[in-house]
């Protein structure tokens, strides 16, 4: 029964989407060199292609 409550309650835990997840971690920047930083991060993780950011 904890397993089927723990699983019920995992579907309706709002979890941040990957822009919101993005824009947390930008927000948290200490200054524009950490802003730079953290932005650059983000742009190499992100494919490049048809359906990513070179579209």
């Amino acid at each position: 029964m904890k397993l089927i409550n723990a699983f019920i309650a995992w579907i309706f835990d709002p979890h941040p989407n990957s822009q919101e997840r993005d824009e947390l971690y930008l927000a948290g920047a200490a200054d524009m060199a950490d802003l730079e930083r953290r932005m650059r991060t983000l742009d190499e993780r992100r494919p490049v292609g048809p359906f990513g950011q070179g579209a």
